[in-house]
């Protein structure tokens, strides 16, 4: 078993047109004016500026995956075919976390409050995408680390309510990654509080 790691401060390189996607603009469909593109783009930056990313990860051996089942070396066991198929020929499993942290929240609140709900919805879209891409920067660093080993990262990574790997399974994740020591709490729907965390998965193989 893997101690749990730790990354703050991130600045994460994130796509900016997949938060252009998230608020419904696209090069085919719609145009934004040069006003409102320019607010846009502030907005963002202004998203970054008060984004507190951290980052947690920790590696643990998969005992068994007899799908959708997949079993953990402390017994837990995750649910999901798509997830099973993932992590297919893996012996071991990356779990992660990012979060946002509380002040971009309080931004938001305080534009809804405010009347700003425009404003607010672009704060929202920007947080979520560039606290996501953290979960990148996760995956490089260990990749970098696991390569000398002789080992590979999968492509992707799955999050519980990704498909049949149910949401409910954010409470596994939640007390493997000691998440409350990261300022986060799960309510009784399994969602994450501050908004702006996430928890993914990905599997480790060997090359040969």
């Amino acid at each position: 078993m893997y101690g749990i790691k730790i990354m703050k401060n991130l600045k994460p390189d994130y796509n900016k047109s997949l938060i252009y996607t998230r608020l419904g603009y696209n090069k085919k469909s719609a145009e934004l004016s040069t006003e409102a593109f320019k607010e846009t783009e502030r907005l963002i930056e202004l998203t970054k500026k008060t984004l507190d990313i951290t980052a947690a990860y920790r590696m643990m051996n998969i005992v068994e995956i007899k799908p959708p089942y997949v079993i953990l070396e402390d017994g837990t066991v995750l649910k999901g075919q798509k997830l099973s198929k993932l992590l297919e020929n893996c012996n071991t499993a990356l779990l992660m976390l990012a979060t946002g942290g509380k002040k971009v929240m309080e931004l938001i609140t305080r534009l809804q409050d405010e009347g700003r709900l425009s404003e607010a919805v672009v704060v929202d879209a920007a947080a979520s995408e560039i606290t996501d891409s953290a979960l990148d920067m996760v995956m490089a660093h260990v990749a970098q680390i696991i390569r000398p080993r002789g080992q590979a990262l999968t492509k992707m990574r799955f999050s519980p309510g990704y498909g049949d790997f149910d949401i409910t399974q954010q409470r596994d994740f939640y007390r493997l990654l000691d998440a409350q020591s990261f300022g986060i709490t799960i309510n009784d729907a399994c969602l994450l509080l501050p908004e702006k965390s996430v928890f993914a998965i990905a599997g480790i193989r060997n090359y040969f």
